[in-house]
């Protein structure tokens, strides 16, 4: 078969799970398995693949349809217009986390200082961690996790991208590992809520819970963290928190428990959705 006649095989095995994006999932599968670009992909339409590639190939797609995600199968995600490694080890970057990193990159050149103390809490893949190292030039970087793999997966991301000493990885629960005072705290932590976990589709669940189980009320994560930066930020300073859609009216009030003169504000994601937490400590 050719390149074409491959790529309708695969993109006809996804529609039967159902994938919404069975023709473009198709196409990043035959393109890893291919080492080529979309560009090459579309000039090389008639071009023949080989008996060992073709199998290699319908052995991806197999995976897809067992409903393995497809970042775990390529071994790699793209976040913020980055490229980053993943396995299943981590959490796989979400487009509407890209929030986080826009409005701490704002916040940044609003606090005005020459240095930027941040702090990325539950770093995963480091994804978070270094599009803000890379954006904001001033800006020192601890990147947390309390999963070891995880931060081995991060130091991968960091190094690939020149920024080994600008990230620095610690393992630690939340905020425990930091003696540092902090200018911008931002954090994607675990806010599912224990008892929606089940409701979740195949893809999800194959993703580490660690990085899921936010407890529940799918906010306990949030509340030690916000507990636990009451001594550690400066003055003035930002947090940053990812939440579900549902659960902004509960967020904004531990915040304000926790940090009664800051400024709170519910942040709203490319699809109107309820996303994050932004708390301007002054």
């Amino acid at each position: 078969m050719n390149v074409k006649e491959t790529l309708n095989v695969a993109s006809e095995e996804l529609m039967k799970i159902g994938s919404l994006d069975a023709r473009l999932e198709a196409e990043v599968l035959l393109r890893h398995v291919l080492k080529i670009d979309r560009a090459t992909m579309f000039r090389d339409l008639d071009e023949d693949v080989s008996i060992e590639d073709s199998g290699n190939i319908a052995s991806l797609v197999k995976r897809r349809t067992q409903r393995e995600p497809l970042a775990y199968i390529t071994g790699a995600k793209e976040f913020y217009g980055l490229p980053f490694v993943v396995s299943e080890e981590v959490l796989i970057p979400r487009q509407e986390t890209e929030l986080l990193v826009d409005t701490a990159i704002v916040q940044a050149k609003s606090l005005d200082k020459s240095e930027i103390s941040i702090v990325d809490v539950g770093t995963g893949s480091g994804a978070i961690a270094v599009s803000l190292a890379l954006n904001i030039p001033t800006s020192s970087v601890i990147a947390v996790d309390i999963s070891e793999s995880a931060l081995t997966i991060a130091d991968d991301n960091r190094r690939a991208h020149g920024l080994y000493s600008r990230v620095k990885l610690r393992r630690g629960n939340l905020l425990e590992p930091i003696v540092e005072k902090i200018d911008i705290l931002v954090s994607n932590p675990p806010y599912i809520r224990s008892d929606k976990l089940t409701s979740l589709q195949e893809e999800v669940l194959q993703e580490p819970m660690v990085a899921l189980d936010g407890g529940y009320d799918g906010l306990e994560l949030i509340k030690k963290l916000l507990f636990q930066a009451v001594d550690k930020m400066s003055n003035p300073s930002v947090i940053l928190f990812e939440i579900d859609s549902d659960q902004a009216a509960e967020a904004v009030k531990l915040s304000q428990q926790f940090f009664p003169s800051a400024i709170i504000t519910v942040l709203k994601d490319l699809s109107n959705n309820e996303r994050a937490v932004l708390l301007e400590i002054r």
